[in-house]
Order: C-alpha cells, then sequence, then structure tokens
C-alpha cells in the first residue's frame, strides 16, 4: 500500500465517531498494511528500538524457559520501547483506545463493530489490547455476549498462538481465566451460568479442533475429570449432560437451551442443547411451534436436522399430510440437503408422497447439489417428465452429472430436431463443464459435416468471454472446425484481428498467408497494420503476396515511405518488394519509364535522401543495369531480369558520384562506371581520378592505367597501351597523393618507349619527391647511356643489363656531359617541395632544385662506378658557381664518389 493510501489513526476515528459500518474492514486493512517509510529527515537514530526490534524481542523471551523470566524480559521489552519520545509508533497501537472507546458507547452499531472484530481480526498488537480491555470489562459488567464471543475466540486460538503476536501463556491464561469466570458465576448466581456458557458454546463451529479446547469441554463435562492439564477426549462423550458442570443451573429455564440450538455452529453444541431439551424440558418440545421447527430445519447441523425428524415422527400433529397445512412443506423439502441421512430419507419419502409437483430446476438443483440418495430420486423424478417441457437449458445442466447425462444426451438428440439446437444453447454446451463438452463435440459432429455448420458459431464462440476461463481443449476444436472454411467465408478482416491472440493468432495468421484470395479486405486497413507490432508479421506476408495486392495498389510513395523508416522489418520489406514487383515506369507519377528511372537516380544520389531511401535505390539501380545487373547477388536471390536501359546510365549522372562525401554514393557510382567507363568514351579521364580523395576512386584508375595492355584485363575500364597520354602521365608525378606519383612511375617504367625522352626525364629529376627524382637519373642513365659503353653493361645491383631499346642513346660521353651540363647549369626555378598526401606544394628556388639534382647524380654515381667517371667532370665545372651551396655541394659530392670509387681515376678537381 502507498503511503498516500495507508490508513491512519485520524481515518479510524472518524469512522468511529460515525460508527461507520465500514470501520470492521478498515480496521481489518490497517492490520494487514506494512508500516510506512519514515519521511525523509524524520527517520529513527541508529540505535532506536523499533517497533520490529521489540517484536524480535518479545519473540525472544517466549522462547525462554522460566515463565517468571519470560514476563521480566517481555516487560523490560515494552517499557524500553515506550520510554522513547523519537520512535514514532505504529497506528494500530491506538486501536486499544479506539475499541475501549466504542464499547463504552454500547450502541448496536458500536457492539457489531467489535464482534466483528473479535470473530475475525488478527490478534495483533494495538487490537489485541482493546480486546483484552473489552473483555475484563465485560466480566466486570456482566456482558454475556461480548464475554462468550472473546472466551470462545481466545479458547480456540491458544493452538494457533504461533500465527499471532500474542504470546501461547497469554492466551492460556485467558482461556483458564474464562472457565474460572464460568465457574464463579454458576457457583454465585446460578440463574445467569447457562445463559454465558451459551454465549460461549454458540460460536464454536464445524472446524474447530475439539481436543484441543478448554473451556467448552469444562461447560459439558468437567464432573468427569478426563482431562489434564492441556487436554480432554478427543470428541465430547455421547452423554453430554452426566458430567456437565451445574447441572441445576440448566434445570431452572428451557431458554438458554432453545437459543444454543437456533444459533449455534456445531454438531456437538447442538446434540448438548437437544439432551438436555430432551432431559430437563420434555414438556417444552411437546409444545414446540411449527415457526421454530422451520428454522431448525434450515441449520446446517445434522443432528437438529435428526432431532427435528424425531420430533416430527413421534407426534401426531406432524403427520406428513399436515405438513403442508402447518407451513412445513418448504422445511421438509429443504432436509433434502441435510447431511443427515436418517434426514434426507424422511425427506424423500415425504416427497414422493406429497411433492410430486416439485420443480424441474429444484430437482437439478438437488441432483447437483444432493448426496447419491437424493441424486437418484431426482433423476428418478426427472426421467419421468417430457423433455421437451423440461426445457433445453436444464437438459443442458443435465449433462453435466453422472446420474442423468445419459437421459439428457438422449432426450436432446431424440426429442429435439437439429434446427431447434440453438447455436447460443451449443455454444453454452462448448463452454460448459467437460461433459456438456464431450457432448456438444459428438452431437456437432454427428449432425453436420465438416463447414456446414454457420461459420459465426465458431467465431463466436472464439470470441466469447467465457473462453478465458476454458481456453483448452475449445480453442483447438474451434481452430480445427474453422480449418474447413476458406478465409473469404470466414472474414478476412476478423482473421486479421485475431492474428494477434497469443492462443491461436499463428494459425490465423498459416491462413491469411496461403490464401488466393481476400475479397473485402481494405488494403489501407492493412497498410496501417504494418505499423502494429501485433499485426506486423501477417500483414506484411499478405501485402507481400502478389495474388491479393498489386504494387500499384500498395503504391510506390508508400513503399518509399516505409523505406525510409529505421525499422529493419519495414525498411527490408520495402527494399525487398520494391526490388521484386516494381519497374521503372512505376517510380514516375506519369508512368513513364525513363522519368521512372531519372527519379530512381535522384534517390540514389540526392543530397537529401535517407540512408535505407538511397541503398534501396542504388541496389535497385545495380540490379536492372543490362550488364552488371545478373552478378548482383540480390538479383540472384530474388530472380530478378534487368529492366532498365543502358543508355540510362549516363557520365553526366555518375561521375560526380565518384568525387561524393558519402561512401554509398561513390561504392554505387564506382559499380557503374566500372562497367561503363569505355562504352561512354570516358576513359581517357581516368587520370583525374587518381587525384580522387577516396582510395576506392583511385584503385579504379590505378587498375585502368596499370592494367594496360595486360591479358585478361576487362575492356570495359581499362586502357590500350596506346592510349597512355605521356602528357598526362608525367604530371601525375607531381600528384600530392604518394600512391598517385608511385603509379606513374611504374607506368613510365613499363611504358617507357611510348612515353619516355632524356628531356622529360630531365624534367622528372626536378621532382620534390625524392624518389621520383633518383627513379628519373636511373632511367636516364639505364636507357640513354653513351652507344660505346660495352654490351651487357648493368648498373649495380641489376640482375641482367638494360634493354637497348626504349630510348635514344647519346652518342658518346660528351653528349651525355653536355646534356648534363646544359641540366645544371640552364636549370629553371625548382619544381614543388614534396608534400605529405593532401599538403599543398610550394615552389622551390633554382639552387635549391640544382642541389637536389646534384645529390641525386651524385647517388646514382655512389652506386655505379661508369656513372660516377662520367657525371665527375661535370660535378667539377660546377663548383666554379658563384652560388655558394651548389658549389659547395659538388665539392662534396665529389670528395663522396672519389671515397666510394678510389681505383677510378675521376676527374673534375
Amino acid at each position: 500500500m502507498s503511503t498516500s493510501d495507508a490508513l491512519n489513526a485520524a481515518d479510524l476515528e472518524r469512522l468511529a465517531q460515525a460508527e461507520s459500518p465500514d470501520l470492521a474492514d478498515a480496521v481489518l486493512a490497517l492490520l494487514e498494511q506494512s508500516e510506512p517509510e519514515p519521511e525523509e529527515g524524520k527517520a529513527p537514530p541508529k540505535d532506536a528500538f523499533t517497533f520490529e526490534k521489540l517484536l524480535r524481542s518479545l519473540s525472544q523471551a517466549q522462547a525462554r524457559y522460566s515463565s517468571e523470566s519470560r514476563r521480566e524480559a517481555s516487560s523490560e521489552a515494552w517499557q524500553r520501547f515506550k520510554a522513547q519520545k523519537d520512535v514514532p509508533q505504529p497506528a494500530r497501537l491506538a486501536l486499544a483506545d479506539l475499541l475501549v472507546s466504542l464499547y463504552a458507547k454500547n450502541t448496536d452499531a458500536s457492539r457489531a463493530i467489535i464482534l466483528e472484530l473479535a470473530r475475525k481480526a488478527d490478534l495483533k498488537f494495538g487490537l489485541w489490547g482493546g480486546l483484552k480491555r473489552i473483555y475484563k470489562l465485560a466480566e466486570a459488567n456482566h456482558d454475556a455476549e461480548l464475554f462468550g464471543v472473546l472466551a470462545w475466540r481466545f479458547d480456540v486460538e491458544r493452538r494457533q498462538s504461533y500465527r499471532h503476536e500474542v504470546s501461547g501463556g497469554t492466551l492460556q491464561y485467558l482461556r483458564r481465566r474464562a472457565w474460572r469466570y464460568l465457574r464463579h458465576l454458576g457457583a454465585a448466581v446460578p440463574e445467569l451460568y447457562p445463559q454465558f456458557a451459551v454465549e460461549v458454546l454458540r460460536h464454536y463451529d464445524e472446524d474447530t479442533s475439539w481436543h484441543s479446547v478448554w473451556v467448552a469441554h469444562h461447560i459439558w463435562a468437567t464432573e468427569s475429570g478426563n482431562y489434564t492439564a492441556s487436554a480432554f477426549p478427543i470428541q465430547p462423550p455421547n452423554d453430554t449432560l452426566k458430567h456437565r458442570a451445574f447441572p441445576d443451573a440448566w434445570k431452572r429455564s428451557p431458554d438458554a437451551l432453545m437459543r444454543l440450538l437456533d444459533t449455534c455452529l456445531s454438531d456437538p453444541a447442538a446434540r448438548f442443547a437437544i439432551q438436555g431439551l430432551r432431559k430437563d424440558f420434555p414438556e417444552a418440545l411437546r409444545k414446540v411451534t411449527p415457526a421454530w421447527l422451520d428454522r431448525l430445519a434450515r441449520r446446517p447441523l445434522g443432528s437438529a436436522h435428526d432431532f427435528l425428524v424425531e420430533t416430527l415422527q413421534g407426534s401426531p400433529e406432524f403427520h406428513q399430510g399436515k405438513l403442508r397445512a402447518l407451513g412445513l412443506h418448504e422445511a421438509v423439502l429443504a432436509l433434502l440437503l441435510s447431511p443427515s441421512g436418517k434426514a434426507r430419507t424422511y425427506a424423500i419419502e415425504y416427497a414422493r408422497a406429497h411433492a410430486q409437483d416439485l420443480a424441474a430446476d429444484r430437482l437439478a438443483e438437488l441432483v447437483a447439489q444432493g448426496e447419491s440418495d437424493v441424486k437418484s430420486f431426482a433423476a428418478a423424478v426427472l426421467e419421468k417428465r417430457n423433455p421437451r417441457e423440461l426445457g433445453l437449458e436444464l437438459l443442458g445442466r443435465l449433462l453435466s452429472y453422472k446420474s442423468t447425462a445419459a437421459f439428457a444426451a438422449k432426450s436432446l438428440e431424440q426429442s429435439f430436431d437439429r434446427a431447434e439446437l440453438t447455436s447460443g444453447f451449443l455454444r453454452d454446451m462448448y463452454l460448459g463443464t467437460s461433459e456438456q463438452l464431450n457432448w456438444a463435440k459428438g452431437f456437432v459432429s454427428s449432425k453436420y459435416a465438416a463447414g456446414e455448420m454457420p461459420v459465426a458459431f465458431w467465431k463466436e464462440l472464439l470470441e466469447d468471454p467465457r473462453l478465458k476461463k476454458k481456453r483448452y481443449p475449445v480453442e483447438g476444436l474451434v481452430v480445427k472446425a474453422l480449418s474447413a472454411y476458406t478465409p473469404a467465408v470466414i472474414g478476412p478482416e476478423w482473421m486479421l484481428d485475431k492474428a494477434a491472440n497469443p492462443n491461436f493468432g499463428d494459425q490465423m495468421a498459416t491462413w491469411l498467408k496461403r490464401a488466393d484470395s481476400l475479397p473485402g479486405l481494405d488494403v489501407e486497413k492493412v497498410k496501417g497494420l504494418v505499423f502494429s507490432a501485433k499485426h506486423r508479421e501477417v500483414a506484411l506476408a499478405i501485402l507481400g503476396n502478389r495474388k491479393l495486392f498489386t504494387a500499384r495498389q500498395l503504391t510506390v510513395p508508400w513503399l518509399l515511405a516505409l523505406a525510409r523508416r529505421a525499422d529493419p522489418t519495414l525498411h527490408d520489406f520495402a527494399h525487398r518488394y520494391l526490388l521484386e514487383y516494381v519497374v521503372p515506369a512505376d517510380f514516375s507519377d506519369t508512368g513513364d519509364a525513363a522519368a521512372g528511372l531519372e527519379r530512381l537516380f535522384e534517390l540514389a544520389l540526392g543530397a537529401k535522401q535517407p540512408v535505407p531511401v538511397r541503398t534501396f535505390a542504388q541496389t535497385y539501380l545495380r540490379c536492372h543495369h543490362p550488364v552488371i545487373g545478373p552478378e548482383q547477388p540480390e538479383s540472384k536471390s530474388y530472380e530478378l531480369k534487368p529492366k532498365a536501359p543502358r543508355k540510362a546510365y549516363t557520365p553526366e549522372k555518375l561521375w560526380p558520384a565518384l568525387f561524393d562525401a558519402r561512401d554509398d554514393v561513390r561504392r554505387f557510382g564506382l559499380a557503374i562506371t566500372r562497367a561503363e567507363l569505355r562504352a561512354w568514351g570516358w576513359h581517357t579521364r581516368v587520370y583525374e581520378l587518381a587525384e580522387a580523395e577516396a582510395k576506392e576512386i583511385r584503385n579504379l584508375a590505378y587498375d585502368a592505367l596499370l592494367r594496360a595492355g595486360e591479358d585478361g584485363a576487362d575492356a570495359r575500364y581499362v586502357l590500350h597501351p596506346e592510349e597512355l597520354d605521356a602528357v598526362k602521365v608525367f604530371s601525375l608525378t607531381e600528384s600530392t597523393k604518394r600512391s598517385t606519383r608511385e603509379v606513374a612511375v611504374e607506368l613510365i617504367r613499363r611504358h617507357y618507349a611510348r612515353l619516355g625522352g632524356a628531356e622529360r626525364l630531365a624534367w622528372l629529376m626536378q621532382s620534390a619527391d625524392r624518389e621520383v627524382g633518383l627513379f628519373a637519373v636511373r632511367l636516364l642513365w639505364e636507357k640513354h647511356r653513351p652507344t660505346h659503353l660495352p654490351e651487357g653493361w648493368k648498373p649495380a645491383g641489376a640482375k641482367e643489363a638494360p634493354s637497348a631499346g626504349g630510348g635514344e642513346r647519346f652518342a658518346d660521353v660528351a653528349a651525355l656531359r653536355d646534356f648534363l651540363r646544359k641540366m645544371l647549369f640552364g636549370l629553371p626555378p625548382g619544381r614543388a617541395k614534396e608534400a605529405r598526401e593532401g599538403e599543398v606544394q610550394k615552389r622551390l628556388s633554382a639552387s635549391v632544385a640544382k642541389r637536389r639534382v646534384i645529390e641525386l647524380v651524385r647517388d646514382l654515381g655512389l652506386d655505379d662506378e661508369n656513372f660516377a667517371r662520367v657525371v665527375s667532370p661535370v660535378l667539377g665545372e660546377f663548383t666554379g658557381s658563384m652560388a655558394k651551396g651548389e658549389w659547395q655541394s659538388c665539392l662534396a659530392s665529389l670528395v663522396q664518389l672519389r671515397t666510394a670509387h678510389p681505383s677510378a681515376q675521376l676527374g673534375g678537381l
């Protein structure tokens, strides 16, 4: 219970002042509710002796051996708890004063509340204090009513003291005190003793554990001495008068015994009253009124009914023929449901002779509730009656009982036509007892062919709220019966609603998915259900069935909107449906295929299109491309055939995609470009791709260039060797992309005969990339070495001599030296500084550029002695340069060359 809903003492006080009939229920609720959590800032100190600690201490105290130590420990715990001022007390502790104030009012309403609590409430602290004080007041005030109910409660609760907060010792003391009070009362005021004793005895019920009670046994067997300190014999003696306490007090008036017989709740108490009346007041029994006997018949006590029958049989005034006139007709018929066999036999005899007009409904009730003898009697009477007069409803009820099931089944099948057994009646049978269900199954299967019963019957049965309590096996029977009907007959919309049912929805969904037609099913409703988690699976399955709905009914805009959804289930469905069933013309409002393809390219490449939509459009255009379409995994999975013409894939649309910042757009553009590059005639523009930021785009250019002339190369985008452009290839050596510069160098190496020349190599020597420059110097020496050098010469570290072709050799060493001299002395301002990938290059001064070429020439000379001999005189001439940095570089290079080749006659110095 939440704090806001919790009851408190103030609430109960208001109800008590108004003597509200709801007060007892409120007190019971208060006893059940847990203690509220303390408010923030008002929590008790950590060492506080809380109410929970008090209860534990009291429980521990009861475990002590001696009664004196138990009392001391309990008293100390209570004193410690009450002495605290900063620990709030539970609201229920205020109940004691509340109950005492109600007792002081002494009104009928206030006493009724106390009596109800005394009978029903758990014996918890708070309430217990009030009941104990009221008990003492009842003793002092000689209040028989409240004394009786409390003495009874103390007596029967002693055995179950473990369930309560009150100790067993306290309850033991109180029930002994209750008998002591009765004993003193019997000795001092014997005329009051029976009244008080009856008020105790009348509360014991049939569930009483008689072997453990104390007060009741003392009342009717105290003189026997057959008891110990804690128990009596298991059952009262048959003669409860022989050893009863204060027998003379009972003989004063029959009123107390008559009240006990009228109000008691147990057979032992009723026998005690009956035996007392027969022994002490036989004349009173001869004067009993029919009204009193009628009341006795309504009591659910076998001993009382036996006494009633004996009274009726023992007096000629109560002959069976006179009972109806005396008003005892119904009283005797009530004995048909008596727990006493003797009373039932008398009632059956009376009914056969004087109640042949018993209503059929009453007879059915006797069949349902009576013992076997009464069941047989009622069944025999019913079988003699006309089934049509009994009616369908009653016969249906009789199916549930073994004694009438055969008669009811035969009557229903032989006395009524099939049409007379209404759908409502059959539905009641299906949802009734297992016997009724079994009959209904057999009747329907024998009287109706599969699919003959109106489908509305099964639908209404499946929707009946009673089915929740009898789900199995009725649901299975109904679903099995519905399998004989087509979805069109059952009703597609109804089935769609039921598809979300956790019990049989899967079967409904299966039928809908397999249907070839669902007439009357609104496509817009089904489309709306895809957004319901319960209906989504079946709704998508229905929409995806081309036999039920066409792509035009679903509409491309709706499918595209679905493709934009983040939910993978929705956008995957839209993706697949659009790929499989939608042609390019469907993407156009006018139905024009060309316009539809334009729309698809807009979806695939548009700057504002979401990723799921772009993904779909790109996949669609790939799968329907005439060349690469059949290669796509989606095409193979869905068995797609290309539907787009090749001319729709123009370079104007796709070339910009190669430079797009979005990965998916570039990948899409790349896939189409690989297939269409040569067909477009744009293969000569691959050099542009080598400068792209994206690696995968540059790789396309690298493949197109490096695989030129290679066997098995893809001719759709790979260049032929004759298509290589020397100017553009050499331009790539200036790229800001290192990988592009390396590819350019490799191209020059592979295709030097077509691309090379000494002048171009001189230009390469000025590259900001040292590797490119060194490559140019090496290539110059390999391809253009003087003709007089011997054949078979190879650069240092090479495995074979360089090819004689691929370049025009210098006529002699002097010609080569002239070329190097011209290059060093006539070098223009330097090329760009080597840059990291992505950086901007800056122009260098001529001196810096010359120094770099000198270093490159030196490096090759260090590796190759022949080249060192050729270049040393030129470097020596350059030591006379006016530029300090230039002559210093040449001088240093000469020194290094002479050190590397000491045996060679190197000039220059």
